[in-house]
């Protein structure tokens, strides 16, 4: 039995849905229904994505891994998650199918953190990736680990939830498109 969205109006689910279990298109569900996190990350959590956009502009992989791990360790410690562990790389890896700009791995036991792995570089030409596209490739890890330790849930599926909450995170931490922070976190929230 098909698990349907309990919303009328919601936007039609993609057609591998209904090829999960039961259980998995509850987690689905669930996901989907998260928009963004709470509480909105504080100032300074912006001022460290800030931070993270010069040092990708050094190109020095130690400066951007160091700027990577304080922006996730002060989120990580604002959501009251445990810090997970990010390493940074140069050039991405690539195949016929694209170039990989960050995963997640889960960790092997329950309960312990997985880590991040994180490309700085184009795969073809090396050129140091633009700062707010590796902004939101460590947002979207991240937002695979707050799946887990965050929401509690079983597994990270790519639901448009998944995507709001992204696409909330970056808004929060660097503004819209003319550089204006949301109003609610305007007045710096904790």
């Amino acid at each position: 039995m098909a698990i349907l969205p309990a919303e009328p109006g919601r936007r039609e689910l993609p057609r591998y849905f209904y090829r999960l279990p039961p259980h998995a298109q509850r987690i689905y569900l669930k996901s989907e229904a998260v928009e963004s996190y709470a509480p909105s990350p504080g100032a300074a959590a912006s001022t460290m994505a800030s931070a993270l956009e010069r040092a990708l502009e050094s190109g020095s992989l130690a400066e951007v891994g160091d700027a990577v791990r304080a922006l996730a360790h002060e989120l990580c410690s604002q959501y009251r998650v445990a810090a997970v562990p990010i390493e940074v790389r140069g050039v991405r890896p690539h195949n016929a199918r694209g170039e990989l700009h960050g995963i997640y791995y889960e960790p092997e036991r329950r309960g312990a953190p997985g880590h991040i792995v994180l490309w700085m570089k184009t795969a073809k030409r090396h050129d140091v990736v633009k700062p707010r596209t590796f902004l939101r490739t460590v947002l979207h890890e991240l937002g695979h680990y707050f799946d887990y330790a965050l929401l509690g849930l079983e597994e990270s599926f790519h639901t448009q939830g998944f995507f709001r909450r992204e696409s909330s995170l970056m808004r929060l931490l660097i503004g819209d498109a003319n550089g204006r922070r949301a109003a609610s976190d305007s007045a710096g929230t904790p």
